[in-house]
C-alpha cells in the first residue's frame, strides 16, 4: 500500500485518521494545530493508553537541519520529571513523518480561557504564575529553556493540574531555514529583548515571558502591540510596558512589582531565577493550593477538551452589552470590572462556586485542628511543641534529598507555602527498592509527643508517623515502629493521635502518594507534654 501523504501546514489531515504509526500509535483524530506541528489524539496500543502525537508541518519535516533538533530537543524535554510540565514519551520518523509522542492533557489552555472569559480572578492569575515559574525552575535546572512561554503553551486540565507544554520546539526553530524570511522564533508578544535581538539567552528570558503572561492576564491587554509581528516585537526594544495598575488600579502593588521587574528590559535586572520569581509571587501574596481548583473550574467551563499542544483558537465570546468591543489583545479600555469583583456568565459562576466551597470547607477544618491545640482539660493534657528545624528524608533515593531548599516552607505557620516532593510516574511505586520518601520535623526539645497535624493542598495519600529522640536516624529500619499511620490523608489538616512517646525527631514517611504523582505539605504541627 502507498504510503498517505505527509499533511502540510494549513491542511486537513483527516485522511491519517486510523493510521498506524511506529507500530504502535494509533491516530485518532486531530486535536490542535500550530505555525510547526499538528497534534493528534492517539492510542498507544502497547501501554493501551491515550496519548498525544504531533506531526511536524510537512514544510519543516523536510529541513533535515530543523528535524535533527526537533528530536534532540524532544529527548531533552524527556527527562523532564515534573507535575507541572507535559511529558514527553516518544520520538519517532516514519514515511516523511516527523512525530513526538506526549502525554494527552484533557483541559483547556490559559489563551482560550482568556479569549472566552476575560481576565481571570487575581488569586487564580497568581496560582498558575507559581505552577508556571516551578515548572520553568525545573527545566532550567535541567539545561532546557522554553523560550516561546504563552498562554497557549499554559495547560489547566481537568485533573488540576497547571502545565507548561511545547519544551524545546522554539529552540529546534532557532538558526533553521523557516526563519529566513526574517520571522522571529517565538511569539511576539512574548519574547524578551535580547531574543528579539538575537542575542544569547537563558532562563531570564523565560521569566520576561511569564510576566508578559501575568501582565496580559492582570490587564486585559497585552503590554505592547503593534500593526506586525515584527512591530510588536521590536516596541519592547525602546520603553517599558505601561505600569499594570495605570491600566487597573485595583492590582496589588506588590503584584506590580513582581510583573515590573519580570519584565525588566535587561535580563540582569529580572529575577535571578525561577525559583525567586515564585517566591516573589507567593510573598505577593499567590496561594498555590488554588492552582488545582482553578484548573478544574477552567476545564469544566471549557467542556475539557483534549489540549496538548498549541490549540487552535475558539471563538471569542460575544460582548455583553455596553461592553468594549475590543478583544483582550488589542488597545483600548481595560474591561470595567475589577479584578476580585468582575461580572461572568452565570455558568462560568457556578462552576466556580465550588472551588471557593472547598476553600472554605478546608477554613473550617483548620479551625477546627486549631481548637485541638488550644484545648486543655485534665483528659487531653497537651500543648503545641515548637519546632527548630525540617529536613527531607529520602534515604532510598539518589541523592538522599528531595527539594532541600524548600523544608522551611512545611514549619513556617503559613499553609499556602509549601514543601513538595519531587514528581513520580507512579505515585504507589515510586521506583526500584524505594518504599517511599518523607519530611522530619525536630521539636526544641524533647517532649512525650502524642499529636501530628499535617496539612496538605493534596487528598488521597498514605504515611507512617515515626519519633525518635536524639540524632535523627539515616535509615528507616533505625526509627524503629511506626508510632501511627495515615491511612487517607485528606486535604486540608489531617489530625493523628498516638500513644505518648518520648521524642523530638518526628518523621512524616510518604508511602503513596496523591495521583498527580507529588505530595505538598504546607504546614506541621506536633503536640505532646
Amino acid at each position: 500500500m502507498a504510503p498517505t501523504p505527509t499533511p502540510t501546514s494549513g491542511q486537513p489531515a483527516g485522511d491519517l485518521a486510523g493510521r498506524l504509526l511506529a507500530a504502535r500509535y494509533r491516530l485518532n483524530r486531530p486535536i490542535a494545530s500550530g505555525g510547526m506541528a499538528q497534534v493528534w489524539e492517539a492510542t498507544d496500543q502497547v501501554l493501551t493508553r491515550r496519548v498525544a502525537v504531533k506531526l511536524l508541518h510537512a514544510h519543516l519535516a523536510d529541513d533535515d537541519s530543523f528535524v535533527r533538533r526537533f528530536h534532540a530537543e524532544a529527548i531533552a524535554a524527556a527527562r523532564l520529571a515534573h507535575p507541572s510540565i507535559v511529558s514527553v514519551y516518544d520520538t519517532f520518523t516514519e514515511d516523511g513523518l516527523q512525530a513526538i509522542v506526549m502525554e494527552l492533557v484533557v483541559g483547556t489552555t490559559m489563551r482560550a480561557d482568556l479569549d472566552q472569559h476575560g481576565p481571570l480572578k487575581l488569586d487564580a492569575i497568581l496560582a498558575i504564575g507559581t505552577q508556571v515559574a516551578d515548572a520553568l525552575g525545573a527545566a532550567h535546572a535541567s539545561g532546557l529553556v522554553h523560550r516561546d512561554v504563552k498562554p497557549a503553551n499554559i495547560l489547566l486540565s481537568a485533573d488540576g493540574r497547571v502545565l507548561v507544554a511545547d519544551f524545546g520546539i522554539a529552540k529546534a526553530a532557532e538558526g533553521s531555514d523557516i526563519t529566513s524570511d526574517g520571522s522571529m522564533v517565538g511569539t511576539a508578544k512574548y519574547l524578551a529583548p535580547e531574543q528579539v535581538e538575537g542575542n544569547a539567552i537563558d532562563g531570564r528570558a523565560d521569566l520576561y515571558a511569564l510576566g508578559v503572561v501575568l501582565y496580559e492576564a492582570l490587564t486585559g491587554v497585552a503590554p505592547f502591540v503593534a500593526d506586525t509581528d515584527v512591530g510588536t516585537a521590536f516596541a519592547r526594544l525602546h520603553r517599558d510596558a505601561t505600569p499594570p495598575r495605570h491600566i487597573r488600579p485595583e492590582i496589588p502593588p506588590a503584584v506590580e512589582a513582581v510583573v515590573q521587574r519580570a519584565m525588566a528590559r535587561r535580563p540582569e535586572d529580572r529575577y535571578p531565577d525561577a525559583r525567586a520569581m515564585r517566591l516573589a509571587l507567593l510573598r505577593a501574596g499567590a496561594d498555590p493550593t488554588r492552582a488545582p481548583a482553578v484548573a478544574v473550574a477552567a476545564a469544566a467551563s471549557s467542556g475539557e477538551h483534549p489540549v496538548t499542544g498549541p490549540p487552535t483558537p475558539p471563538p471569542p465570546a460575544p460582548p455583553s452589552p455596553g461592553s468594549p468591543a475590543a478583544p483582550p489583545d488589542r488597545p483600548g479600555p481595560a474591561p470595567e470590572p475589577s479584578i476580585d469583583t468582575s461580572p461572568m456568565p452565570e455558568e462560568r459562576r457556578r462552576r466556580r462556586r465550588l472551588p471557593w466551597l472547598l476553600v472554605a470547607l478546608v477554613a473550617v477544618a483548620a479551625v477546627v485542628a486549631a481548637s485541638l491545640w488550644t484545648k486543655n482539660s485534665p483528659a487531653t493534657p497537651v500543648t503545641a511543641q515548637a519546632l527548630a528545624s525540617a529536613t527531607s528524608f529520602d534515604p532510598q533515593g539518589d541523592n538522599h534529598v528531595e527539594h532541600q531548599d524548600l523544608v522551611g516552607l512545611a514549619i513556617d505557620a503559613d499553609p499556602k507555602t509549601v514543601w513538595h516532593t519531587e514528581f513520580y510516574r507512579d505515585p504507589v511505586h515510586l521506583g526500584p527498592g524505594k518504599t517511599g520518601v518523607g519530611l522530619v520535623v525536630r521539636a526544641k526539645a524533647t517532649a512525650r509527643l502524642s499529636k501530628v497535624v499535617v496539612t496538605s493542598p493534596d487528598a488521597g495519600w498514605v504515611a507512617a508517623v515515626y519519633v525518635s529522640p536524639g540524632a535523627t536516624p539515616t535509615t528507616l529500619a533505625a526509627w524503629g515502629d511506626p508510632v501511627a499511620k495515615i491511612a487517607d490523608g485528606h486535604a486540608g489538616a489531617t489530625t493523628v493521635s498516638f500513644h505518648e512517646t518520648a521524642g523530638d525527631a518526628i518523621l512524616i514517611w510518604l508511602t503513596r502518594l496523591p495521583s498527580r504523582g507529588t505530595m505538598a505539605i504546607g504546614d506541621v504541627r506536633v503536640a505532646g507534654r
